[in-house]
């Protein structure tokens, strides 16, 4: 997460909004005007993309435009590609519905998001093979961090911001519809299940982009599954408060954190895969958690209950430190079953509220490994056990000894015992689970109706075989 600057947008954002439909050309030509009895007339096709010799390549598809907003139930089918122009919404009362197999393209020069308001829903359901994909306009070979906005998701649970709604991050704060947050924890923004969001994040301002997924104030009756985001500029996933749940979560090449949470962020998550790019020059996280941004004692405190997650940093002495789990501002949560590698520090606990969760039992982590990491955790002011460096912070949360806490006996984390995993970072071809099942040290997570209580193993693949991130089509791991 990033400082905002919500000024950006904001001549854009001002002017009226409607929503045509036209062919549009993949360079970011304007739909052509519709014809007299509504339809359009197509000036383009999607390009094919290189196919084996001998292959039969697929019919083209029309692309049509989406813009403006959408005030009525409205279905996307995979017949034909989709491009967004500027920022669209999905107005509240209205169901966007996207069949499986569908591909929608942000535009680059319009800065393309879909924004879902608290009170709308996306259905957008695809499958492991017939994925939903959102993608840069870009042709393959060109498309990069950044190409397009994202994907955000509004809703009605609550959240920690004084009065109880928010709005949403680099969007102008009196643009209608761009709050999110209320009473409803069990609110449902709808489904996302088998989708893959490329190349997001486009910049708004300075320091200022929009995440590849970002969750606000969506409560646990939404359905999310089986989600990845890879080539982000910013973080993968942030959820502002809420209560949603998600399991099967992938994030590849993020250039921020991972997986954010902020503003009263309570649901449950299972299963997740982070494999960041060795390349990148940045102070990429893992994990970012913070209560909000002033690290205040607003309620209800974030604090989500997270198990069985797999975090591979960069592997590489890349300029910043990168740490696997930065926990500050306040945040509580339950983390069990994680299985942290490859970054610079494990670890750091940061600022006194926070150290004070770790002693009141309201910020637990245990039952994790740690492993192939430069420093086990930053050490303010002391000497790094591992390398005898100096710590090169100044105190920022009370002389709080991580190393100590998490070695507690009775937290059984594992330091430095090597888990056998082949190839985890594997741009192209992963393997992300170990060689057998690490269940020695393991938690069985809670039998309450969300969790896979069966999953007592640390990490987000119980071994080798378990392939969830890799099967099928609707994930991609790629260097680019």
């Amino acid at each position: 997460m990033r400082s905002l600057k919500a000024s950006a947008l904001a001549f854009a954002l001002a002017l009226p909004v409607v929503l045509t439909f036209g062919a549009c050309s993949d360079d970011g030509a304007l739909p052509v005007d519709a014809k007299k009895d509504g339809s359009t007339s197509p000036t383009s096709t999607t390009p094919v993309e290189p196919l084996p010799d001998g292959a039969i390549p697929p019919k083209p598809k029309k692309v049509e435009t989406l813009k403006g907003e959408i005030t009525t139930a409205m279905s996307l089918s995979a017949v034909n590609d989709y491009m967004l122009q500027g920022l669209v919404v999905v107005k509240a009362g209205a169901t966007l519905t996207i069949e499986k197999g569908t591909v929608v393209k942000g535009e680059a020069q319009s800065k393309a998001i879909l924004l879902v308001e608290a009170g709308a829903k996306l259905i957008a359901e695809g499958t492991e093979s017939e994925p939903i994909v959102f993608t840069s306009q870009a042709a393959p070979a060109d498309r990069r961090p950044g190409d397009w906005g994202g994907l955000v998701i509004l809703g009605k649970a609550p959240v920690n911001v004084p009065g109880g709604k928010g709005n949403v991050e680099g969007i102008l704060k009196t643009v209608s519809g761009t709050q999110y947050g209320g009473t409803d924890p069990d609110d449902s923004s709808g489904v996302l299940r088998y989708v893959r969001v490329e190349y997001a994040g486009v910049i708004l301002a300075q320091d200022n982009e929009v995440n590849g997924v970002t969750f606000g104030g969506v409560g646990r009756g939404t359905k999310v599954d089986h989600v990845q985001v890879r080539q982000a500029l910013d973080d993968c996933f942030e959820f502002f408060g809420g209560t949603v749940d998600a399991k099967y979560l992938a994030c590849q090449g993020n250039e921020d954190d991972g997986f954010d949470w902020d503003n009263g962020y309570s649901g449950r998550l299972q299963f997740l895969v982070l494999q960041q790019s060795p390349g990148h020059v940045g102070e990429d996280n893992g994990f970012e958690g913070d209560n909000d941004a002033q690290g205040s004692g607003n309620v209800p405190l974030s604090n989500p209950t997270i198990y069985n997650a797999s975090l591979f940093g960069k592997n590489n002495d890349a300029d910043n430190v990168q740490y696997g789990l930065l926990l500050r501002k306040n945040t509580r949560a339950t983390l069990k079953n994680l299985l942290v590698a490859g970054f610079e520090s494990s670890i750091d606990v940061r600022d006194t509220s926070t150290r004070d969760g770790v002693t009141q039992n309201a910020l637990t982590l245990t039952n994790s490994l740690f492993w192939n990491t430069k420093n086990a955790a930053v050490l303010e002011n002391l000497a790094y056990p591992e390398t005898g460096e100096a710590a090169p912070n100044k105190d920022n949360d009370g002389a709080f000894d991580e190393i100590a806490w998490l070695k507690t006996p009775a937290s059984k984390n594992t330091w430095n015992v090597d888990p056998a995993i082949s190839a985890p970072y594997d741009q192209e071809k992963p393997v992300f689970g170990p060689a057998k099942a690490l269940t020695e040290t393991a938690a069985a997570p809670p039998a309450d109706g969300f969790f896979d209580d069966k999953a007592a193993y640390v990490g987000a693949f119980k071994d080798a075989t378990d392939n969830w991130a890799t099967r099928g089509t609707w994930a991609v791991w790629s260097a680019r």
